[in-house]
């Protein structure tokens, strides 16, 4: 599993999207010199606190509730998370990559199914046009 974790602590850019490794801390995203700022300082904002920054953001945004502001901030940044999830087909495990909304992330998180969380990914629209 160790092996896994280190290949989903990255962050890579393409023209419309940010892709943010799900397995890195909020510490390990705010030093990383790649991210843009304004990703850090949304991360920085939400769960910059100390005793939040050695967490797994999967685990971080796992936990909010649709009753928090952090969702709401979530819902506007249009954040998609792409998260394995391991299933079972005449006797095999598959292993099947899905890109999910905020509410189906928070939906597979509090079932009992067998999942990884792969990435965030940013709307660079969207961040753009979000004020902190």
């Amino acid at each position: 599993m160790e092996q896994i974790n280190r290949e989903f602590k990255a962050v890579v850019q393409d023209m419309t999207h940010i892709y943010v490794g799900a397995q890195m801390s909020v510490a390990e995203l705010i030093s990383y010199e790649d991210v843009p700022f304004k990703v850090k300082a949304v991360f920085n904002k939400f769960f910059g606190e100390e005793g939040l920054r050695e967490e797994k953001i999967c685990d971080l945004l796992a936990s909010i509730s649709r009753e928090d502001f952090v969702y709401q901030a979530v819902k506007q940044l249009k954040l998609k998370f792409k998260t394995g999830i391991y299933s079972e087909k005449n006797g095999k495990d598959i292993y099947k990559s899905k890109t999910m909304t905020v509410d189906e992330f928070l939906e597979l998180h509090s079932s009992d199914e067998k999942y990884f969380d792969e990435e965030i990914v940013f709307n660079k629209l969207a961040l753009l046009a979000f004020s902190t």
